[in-house]
């Protein structure tokens, strides 16, 4: 064969290795199930998906994810037409399956509030919140119940001591509350810690007080029923999200400074404040969720009982942990 015959093929043959090689690391990519996840507000309560996101762990199950931010009952709405796959709304979730919606919560991320109650600087102690305005999320919201369980914990009574008004998610409460448009607030402890900061003062840790899931994982029960596999590769990733968080102090502070918005300082006391308001391993206490489910019973006024197995599925989970 002549060489430049010979040089041809291997230049042919080259380029042929090197679009198999192309193929190959391609394929996941090109493979990838994009699922979405529908988040009710830019919080810590949700910091383990963007944990989970920023170290790859969903695309090492084969993700790739988009987070959209929606007011909790458009998505449950979303969920149910599928619009959203997976739902961090965690009151919301729970409060649409008791109305017999098929929707089941998966995994837990937040077992406790991670909610600091603030009031303005000149009101020096809780007692001085008495007549004064509180600002929420929403009508009868988790913020909202929060709200009432603080000033209760204080022996005052919601309704007739304080004014209730909707400010919406944790920055746009703390821009009320700079702009004296309110005078106390139970919010996000990385928004809660920057507001110590410039002066505001802090009153109560909702996590001390009171054991009440924030957030965790819920999907459609078809979902679950014919896409199990799915779930539980998404679960898996976020429960490594949460871990890494626990875990990896120094890194945790620098995505979450940078995520939230705030200074490393605040962030490092964020995180040292509310780490043990995460679940290690997606499990929240049957405690727990009966007292979500004794709180939804009485927004909706619903007298019967409601079964756990209603609600939630912890079979996932516990698979995951008997894994490791």
């Amino acid at each position: 064969m002549k060489p430049v015959a010979q040089r041809t093929q291997l230049i042919h043959l080259v380029r042929a290795l090197c679009a198999l090689v192309a193929l190959w690391i391609a394929a996941p990519v090109l493979a990838a199930e994009k699922v979405v996840i529908g988040t009710p507000s830019r919080g810590l309560f949700e910091f383990p998906t963007v944990v989970a996101i920023r170290k790859g762990y969903y695309q090492e199950e084969g993700f790739t994810v988009d987070r959209v931010q929606m007011q909790p009952s458009v998505a449950v709405k979303a969920l149910m037409s599928g619009d959203v796959d997976y739902l961090l709304a965690w009151g919301s979730a729970v409060r649409a399956a008791i109305t017999g919606v098929p929707i089941k919560a998966v995994a837990g991320i937040a077992s406790r509030p991670l909610h600091i109650l603030i009031a303005r600087p000149d009101i020096k102690a809780p007692q001085d919140l008495k007549g004064k305005v509180i600002g929420v999320d929403s009508v009868a919201g988790t913020v909202d119940y929060l709200s009432r369980v603080a000033l209760r914990h204080y022996g005052m009574e919601p309704d007739k001591d304080v004014k209730i008004i909707v400010t919406g998610e944790s920055p746009t409460r703390l821009a009320a509350l700079r702009a004296g448009s309110i005078d106390a607030t139970a919010i996000d402890i990385a928004f809660a810690v920057k507001a110590e900061d410039e002066g505001f003062r802090r009153f109560l840790y909702l996590g001390d007080i009171i054991e009440l899931p924030l957030s965790g994982i819920a999907v459609m029960e078809s979902k679950l029923q014919n896409q199990r596999d799915q779930v539980k590769r998404f679960v898996r990733a976020t429960i490594r999200g949460t871990r890494f968080m626990k875990q990896n102090r120094a890194e945790t502070i620098q995505m979450l400074s940078d995520y939230l918005n705030i200074t490393p300082s605040q962030s490092a006391k964020a995180h040292d404040a509310s780490m043990n308001s995460f679940s290690d391993d997606g499990l929240i206490s049957d405690k727990a969720v009966n007292m979500d489910v004794q709180l939804a019973r009485e927004r909706l006024k619903i007298t019967k009982e409601i079964p756990l197995s209603q609600l939630v599925d912890w079979s996932l989970v516990r698979e995951i942990k008997a894994e490791k």
